[in-house]
């Protein structure tokens, strides 16, 4: 397990709850699939698509990463508005985008703009 005092955070409960809210207001064709890099070990999960109960069980204080998958360019512009509006430090990745829970100390990341 990743010694938590390694990371520092880079969201909280209320950016997890606004992103899970805006995915639900999105249109199936629409919504992202996700994947969760976790603290607690170097597994990353299968890409899942169901916000409504998944998410939630996720358990927001050990999230390392979320990647979130918007290939197609409507998809993309659509989650990137929604990150940017919630202000998530992340960064934009050929699959879509990672957003971050936790850096290592030291590191840094951007806000998706």
């Amino acid at each position: 397990m990743a010694e938590q005092s390694n990371y520092y955070s880079a969201a909280n409960d209320t950016k997890w709850r606004e992103l899970r809210a805006a995915m639900l207001d999105l249109d199936n064709a629409v919504r992202p699939k996700f994947r969760c890099k976790s603290l607690e070990c170097s597994q990353v999960d299968q890409w899942d698509g169901e916000w409504f109960y998944h998410w939630l069980e996720i358990g927001w204080d050990r999230i390392e990463w979320v990647e979130l998958s918007a290939k197609e360019a409507l998809r993309r512009d659509v989650v990137r508005a929604i990150l940017k509006r919630i202000r998530f430090a992340g960064e934009e990745t050929a699959e879509g985008f990672r957003i971050y829970g936790y850096l290592r100390n030291g590191e840094a990341a951007d806000y998706l703009e």
